[in-house]
């Protein structure tokens, strides 16, 4: 019995010790996305998932191009796909409205007090604007990289 006790502990030192050596950040996944513009628009652009410098949360980049001159544009992650919506992850005040500018690029980044999970489905919206929210000028599912 005691045999068994000296190498399950040695066991679970190594193991400690490996989750203590590997950042936490180094065991979150990155994510991209390609944005499309939607009904027609020729917006394009991309995001970005980065886990957090302190291996908690997520950083997140989006760019766009071909988008309307002086436009702003709320934008989120959301759980789903472009096809199957779902609920905003992270707090909405995290996100701030990307504005475009004369040549028609704009972009933006969010930290968010969430990591995206390994076991669901994510994609980034691109909104009209406040006042219309429902109108979605781009989105893009995410994937792992």
């Amino acid at each position: 019995m005691r045999r068994f006790s000296l190498l399950s502990l040695a066991a679970l030192g190594t193991l400690a010790a490996l989750a203590l050596s590997t950042p936490a950040s180094a065991r979150l996944r990155d994510w991209t996305a390609t944005l499309a513009g939607k009904d027609g628009r020729k917006v394009t652009g991309s995001a970005t998932v980065k886990p957090g410098a302190n291996g908690a949360g997520s950083e997140v980049t989006v760019t766009l191009d071909g988008d309307t001159p002086g436009a702003t544009r709320p934008w989120h992650i959301h759980a789903g796909s472009c096809a199957k919506s779902g609920g905003v992850v992270g707090a909405a005040r995290a996100y701030s409205p990307i504005a475009i500018d004369l040549k028609g690029h704009g972009s933006a980044t969010a930290k968010l007090d969430v990591a995206l999970s390994d076991t669901t489905t994510y994609y980034v919206n691109i909104h009209d604007a406040a006042a219309a929210m429902q109108t979605i000028v781009a989105c893009g599912d995410l994937a792992k990289r």
